[in-house]
């Protein structure tokens, strides 16, 4: 099946926190009502940013879609 037309292609990536990283993680993500995995997406892109400025690596704004309740 092709994949829908201005999708960008990713990866899966497993990562290992210690107990205080993972807490400020859940935090955060509680925070901004957001899925834990965007938090941690935007974090690496912040931080690919720092060390290249110049590579676009697009938004990941933390905001979840408002679900329609029934």
């Amino acid at each position: 099946m092709a994949r829908p037309k201005g999708r960008t292609k990713t990866a899966r990536v497993t990562i290992n926190l210690d107990e205080r990283a993972y807490a400020m993680l859940l935090a955060l993500a509680d925070r901004d009502d957001a899925p834990v995995a965007q938090v941690a997406r935007k974090a690496v892109v912040d931080f690919l940013n720092r060390m290249e400025p110049n590579i676009d690596q697009g938004s990941l704004p933390l905001v979840r879609p408002q679900r329609e309740d029934n």
